[in-house]
């Protein structure tokens, strides 16, 4: 009998170790939809580099290799997102294929219902000035037709706390915040650069925060908070392929 017992206590450590070792994986992807990643892992906003040159500031080119550094990004869905090499994606624009670096972020994988996944990241800092730039630029790498949409997010902050609540009853929408969105339909082959003045967003949650784009850190707001890609298919079980590199924010006349 004694070995009896001593054998069940042992199957019982291990089964614990186990639950507690398998713990993450269990965690539902909706929460990695519901924005940034959880503060223990975030990145200090110390930590991040921030690039700016002449009307440009630089979201992310990738060079580091990592999602995590200079900017993290949190990734949901999406069956493929990662930085990968550049060496084999040729073709398109030869200016933008000569500016895009080792490095980009792939978004690859099938669809349900149209939708793929997606990523996003924090971008706000204090005394970092978003709102002189008036256009959202980056540059896809399109693998034809059939490569899918970007339907690209940007959040302000309302309510001034700095922070980006989401109703995760309501696919996630902000509660107090304006998202602004725009669509690019990705159907070239090859690398190609996309402009999008910021006028050109609409308002994707009317009603929601004051229906007016904020960028400015003004009476305790965080201004211009996050971004987000959401990837979309071009037929409810189709699937998404593209890179994208180069994200920044410009100053354009």
């Amino acid at each position: 009998m004694k070995k009896i017992a001593v054998f069940l206590c042992c199957c019982v450590a291990v089964f614990l170790c186990f639950c507690v070792s398998m713990a993450p994986m269990f965690s539902t992807r909706a929460d990695a939809m519901a924005g940034p990643a959880p503060d223990s892992e975030k990145v200090v906003v110390e930590e991040v580099v921030v690039v700016e040159t002449a009307g440009a500031f630089l979201i992310d080119n990738f060079e580091s290799g990592s999602l995590k550094y200079p900017r993290e990004w949190w990734i949901f869905e999406i069956e493929e997102g990662e930085v990968v090499s550049n060496s084999g994606l040729t073709g398109g624009d030869p200016k933008v294929a000569a500016e895009v670096g080792s490095y980009s972020l792939l978004l690859k994988g099938p669809a349900t219902d149209w939708y793929a996944g997606g990523c996003g990241t924090y971008l706000a800092q204090p005394k970092v000035n978003l709102s002189q730039y008036n256009t959202y630029q980056l540059d896809i790498y399109g693998n034809g037709p059939g490569s899918g949409s970007i339907k690209i997010e940007i959040i302000d902050d309302d309510n001034n706390n700095w922070e980006v609540e989401q109703d995760p009853a309501n696919n996630y929408v902000p509660i107090y915040d304006d998202r602004i969105i725009y669509d690019v339909r990705v159907d070239w082959n090859g690398w190609q650069r996309v402009s999008i003045p910021l006028d050109d967003f609409v308002d994707d949650n009317p009603g929601v925060g004051d229906d007016i784009w904020n960028p400015e850190q003004i009476g305790g707001s965080g201004g211009f908070l996050q971004t987000q890609f959401i990837c979309i298919a071009p037929k409810g079980d189709g699937s998404v392929n593209y890179n994208v590199d180069n994200i920044m924010l410009i100053t354009e006349e």
